[in-house]
This record gives C-alpha cells, structure tokens and sequence, in this order.
C-alpha cells in the first residue's frame, strides 16, 4: 500500500464502485422478491415482501359462509405460502447478485430449507 499510494487507491476505488453497484442490484431484485399467494377457491390472497411483511390481503366474497376460526386458519395457511415464496425469491435475488457459492447465500437456502 506504501510503495504504491495510487494504485492502492485507484483498486479502492474499483472495489468501492463494485460495491456500489451490488448494493444498487441486490436492492432492485430484493423489491421483486415478495410473492402471493391465494387460497383454492380464490377466498383469500395474500401478498408477502422480504422478510414476512404482509403487503396486502384481500378477501373474496367467499368468505361469508366462512366461519372466524376457518378463516383465521386459511389466513393463516396463505400467509406461509406466500411468505415461503417471497424467502426463496430473496434467496434467488441474492445468488444473482453474490452467487451460488457465497456464504450468505449458502445460509438462506438452509434457513429456507429449514436446516437452520
């Protein structure tokens, strides 16, 4: 670093520039990664983001012959659907971004696996 002051800070400033564009496409492809998900008859749809952020829920007229419980229930059974999808599309956005073989990556394909 010493012998070659420049050189240190031109491979900073390469590497700096790497970073910044990384950060700039993980962040686009981690706003696709939330997903929906809906129940068979279409009573319940529930979109996810990142991290099991509910984003949006709607209920279809079906409901209304639905009792509370079976409805909190099938809730519920969406949210993990869809919240399972929107874990592997984040995990799918970081392996496009870090690839296959980084770490990171690694550790959320087990998470999502449940191998934790």
């Amino acid at each position: 670093m010493f012998e070659d002051p420049e050189g240190y800070m031109r491979d900073f400033q390469t590497r700096m520039a790497s970073m910044v564009e990384r950060a700039s496409s993980l962040g686009d492809a981690m706003a696709g990664a939330s997903a929906t998900a809906a129940s068979p008859d279409g009573e319940v749809e529930v979109t996810v983001g990142v991290g099991g952020a509910l984003q949006e829920l709607r209920l279809g007229p079906g409901i209304r012959q639905m009792s509370a419980v079976s409805l909190a229930e099938m809730i519920k059974a969406v949210y993990r659907q869809a919240a399972d999808s929107a874990g592997r599309n984040a995990t799918g956005a970081l392996a496009e971004v870090f690839g296959e073989d980084n770490e990171l990556v690694r550790q959320a394909r087990a998470r999502s696996e449940g191998q934790e």
